[in-house]
């Protein structure tokens, strides 16, 4: 696989872990920003990422783990249980290779 293709699919996957974050976690989630590419940590782990998560306004450090759910783990902990919007906000996301997307 080239450095390419190995890229195309870890941008793939952010991207992936960034939906199911707001869709099964924290609707509120404003913007995801990717610090890093994802990988898998060890034998039997899942595929995760370390990204900073904007929600309610507010800078949260995450790992996102799609099978075990997110792990805070800034000083900020874990953010406040907002009510779920009306509607889904706009997600900005801003992957580990500096380009981005706004997911409506």
């Amino acid at each position: 696989m080239s450095q390419q293709t190995a890229l195309q699919e870890n941008i793939a996957l952010q991207r992936k872990s960034a939906l199911t974050f707001r869709d099964e976690w924290q609707p509120n989630v404003e913007k995801i920003r990717f610090t890093r590419e994802g990988d898998v940590p060890g034998l039997g782990a899942s595929w995760s990422v370390n990204a900073i998560a904007t929600i309610g306004g507010v800078d949260y450090q995450v790992i996102i783990d799609e099978r075990f759910g997110p792990a805070w783990v800034g000083d900020e902990g874990r953010p406040p249980d907002l009510p779920a919007p009306p509607s889904r906000l706009p997600l900005t996301l801003i992957f580990s290779d500096g380009t981005s997307e706004v997911i409506k």
